[in-house]
């Protein structure tokens, strides 16, 4: 006898930019980041000297088996 619960929709699944942090599609995410980056060292130059920032780095991303590699 099936249980009678709710199919609650599976959201998409998004990509968060490390620059400004917010969510993109796959597809998008790779036009967004180098425009974002643009914006922000245009944004960071305007700055005074002693609040500018260091450019932000890409995050390494991790695969299963680096995963598996590094726990063991």
């Amino acid at each position: 006898m099936p249980l009678n619960r709710p199919i609650i929709p599976q959201r998409p699944c998004f990509k968060i930019c490390y620059i400004c942090g917010r969510e993109f599609g796959s597809q998008s995410i790779s036009i967004h980041e180098p425009q974002c980056l643009e914006k922000w060292r245009t944004e960071n130059n305007q700055l005074p000297s002693h609040l500018r920032r260091p450019e932000p780095k890409k995050p390494e991303v991790l695969t299963a088996i680096t995963r598996d590699i590094t726990t063991k």
